[in-house]
């Protein structure tokens, strides 16, 4: 993983806690901005890689095993 995002597994996990807390304080109701398909940790991934790499979405997308539309929403929310 560490290749794909400059990131080591439990740097990741950290990063998601962070998003994960940030998310609690701002009370964003139910609904996550995060894709359900892939969770708060594999939206993390997949944008450090998208962040890292400069890798297109639908790359990402068939790396993953997901939509394109999905890789989007990741990296948005």
């Amino acid at each position: 993983m560490y290749y794909t995002t400059g990131f080591r597994r439990d740097e990741i996990q950290d990063l998601a806690a962070l998003v994960h807390e940030q998310d609690q304080r701002n009370a964003t109701g139910l609904r996550r901005p995060w894709p359900p398909i892939l969770g708060l940790f594999w939206s993390v991934v997949i944008t450090l890689a998208y962040l890292r790499g400069n890798r297109v979405q639908w790359e990402l997308a068939e790396t993953y095993g997901v939509s394109q539309s999905t890789v989007s929403r990741a990296i948005a929310g």
